[in-house]
Order: C-alpha cells, then structure tokens, then sequence
C-alpha cells in the first residue's frame, strides 16, 4: 500500500480562479477531499475517465484552510489526513490535470449554490462535466448538492455525474471513521478505508539521543503543518522515504515514560541506515500497529523489548517479500 515518492509533482495549481485558462473545456470536481480516500480515488477515477473521453481538462477545486476551521469555534480540535502540500502531490499522483484551491472563509461560505456553479465552476473554470460525491454541499447554508446542480445543468449547459457512497467491509469510507480509527491506533483498518498506507512527512530535528545509547539510534521528526493528525501513541512497523529512497522501520509515538514523561515525540529508528539527516524533509508511512508505549523498570528491559519489536518487523517484512 506505499505511496509513490512526494517529490515530483506536476498538477498545476492555481488559487486565484480568474487565473485559470478560460478557453480550456473541464470536468470539475469541488470537495474537500481530506485524506484522498478510496471514497475520493473513486470521483477522481470518474473525472479522469471523462477528461480522457470528452478531451476535457480535469479540474479539483479544494480548500485551505479546511471550511470547519472557518466557520466552526472548535476547529483547534479537528486534525487533517493531508496537509494542502500533500494533497497537491497525491492528485498529481492520479494525474489530475489542474488543482484550485480556494482560500475558505466566513464571506465565501455565503455565496449562493447557484452564484458558485454560475461564476466559478462555469464561467470561470469551464465545466462541462461535474462530478460531485453523493454527501457533498454547497455554498450558502450548504444548500447546493446533487439535485440541485441537476435542476440547472440545463440552464448553464453541464452534465452531472453523482458517484455514491463506497463500503469497505461494510463500512461507509469517510474521512471522519478513518481519522478515528488513527487516534485509536487502529492503523491497518484506516490503511484499508484510505487506500494507501497513512503517512506524515515533516524535517529532521535533534532529539535527547536516548536511543543511540541502546543501539537504536532514531530520528525524530518535526510535523509539517500544525493541524496534521499524528497517529495514537505507540509503536508502528514503517516505511521511510529519504531523498526518493526507500527503508523500513520502527516508529515511537509518545512521551518516553521510561526516562520520565516528556513532551510527546515522533522517533524512528531506520533500519540498515546510519546517515546525518538533520534538516531534512522525510516521510513517514505507517503500516501496522506493533504495541502500546510502555514504561519499562530499567533500561535493560527496554533493550529487550525494542529487541523483540525489531524482530516481529523482520518477520512481517520477510512474510511480505513471500
């Protein structure tokens, strides 16, 4: 489920709609498409199939920040599945032609459903095919969505394409179940829901360095963006991405109580890797929950367990090689 590498990305982004190229036909499709689950890959599949038939451009048109952060008073508490950077790359990864993204706030939530497909999906961006999910709203009140874009797809000249809800294992796949699962530690079952393995990417910075004196040297990570969820507290069997290569580790999220609790941190220990890499951008891919942190009675007992953790990931790696 590893994702390609999060350095190239072609997708075109643009955040001011009138710069768009207006003589270019679309097919557009407007979310916030948090996380670019299987839910979302299902739209974009849909888009990018009609782009190749019609010889339209595909368009996403998306947020920053996330409308919640706008218009709700509990937004702090909302943690995202992508940040906007990651968001871009993933789209150019599934070869979305163009990427507009909106700067949400309280002002542009009041334009009207239909004064948004008028003047921004249609004049300004050129849609002749909308792809909308079946739960998506709009504009003022959310009051705009499917049936309403079929009331005036006549009137404006578009066609309509509504994908419905996708199950997993008779779950519904939403961005609100796969960040619970995260918090909860249940890692693999948002793995499946998303599509990919879950990551996070972010710069190398100093640690306390307690770990090298255990013969585990990691590398702690600096979060990019202050709203990205970080996963439940524990350890994670992993993929790290470093300058387009590729290594397997173990991951500790959380307070190291062994050496008395401190602020929590996010440290890995990369397997067959002994490089300065302070300063650097990394990505951290996370494949399945290995066990909860744990305050040990020595330091002995520590080595020991981190011992077995590397084990059972040799195991895991070696059983996916076969």
């Amino acid at each position: 489920m590893f994702k390609k590498s999060f350095f190239a990305v072609k997708v075109k982004v643009f955040t001011n709609i009138h710069d768009f190229s207006s003589h270019l036909a679309t097919v557009v499709s407007v979310g916030t498409f948090d996380g670019l689950h299987k839910g979302h890959q299902a739209i974009i599949n849909r888009l990018i199939t009609i782009a190749g038939e019609k010889n339209l451009a595909s368009v996403i048109v998306t947020f920053d920040p996330h409308p919640r952060y706008a218009l709700h008073k509990d937004n702090e508490k909302l943690k995202l599945l992508s940040t906007t950077e990651e968001k871009i790359e993933q789209l150019a990864s599934y070869g979305v032609d163009y990427a507009c993204i909106i700067n949400f706030t309280k002002e542009f939530s009041r334009i009207a459903y239909e004064d948004f497909i008028k003047y921004y999906l249609v004049d300004a961006l050129g849609a002749n095919h909308i792809v909308i999910g079946f739960d998506h709203r709009f504009g003022e009140n959310r009051s705009g969505d499917h049936q309403t874009l079929l009331a005036l797809k006549d009137k404006y000249g578009f066609e309509v394409v509504e994908i419905k809800a996708l199950y997993e294992n008779n779950i519904e796949i939403s961005s609100t179940k796969i960040r619970n699962l995260i918090q909860e530690g249940s890692i693999e079952q948002a793995n499946g829901l998303l599509g990919y393995d879950y990551n996070i990417t972010g710069t190398v910075v100093s640690g306390i360095k307690k770990g090298r004196k255990l013969g585990y040297p990691t590398v702690n990570l600096q979060v990019a963006g202050a709203g990205k969820l970080v996963p439940a507290q524990g350890v994670y069997f992993v993929r790290v991405e470093i300058d387009g290569k590729y290594y397997y580790g173990m991951c500790n999220i959380g307070v190291k109580p062994t050496f008395g609790k401190q602020e929590q941190t996010i440290e890995t220990h990369i397997f067959d890797f002994d490089r300065d890499i302070y300063g650097k951008k990394i990505k951290i891919s996370f494949h399945s929950f290995i066990r909860q942190e744990q305050k040990f009675e020595n330091i002995g007992l520590l080595k020991t367990q981190l011992d077995r953790d590397k084990a059972l990931i040799l195991k895991m790696i070696n059983e996916q090689r076969h």
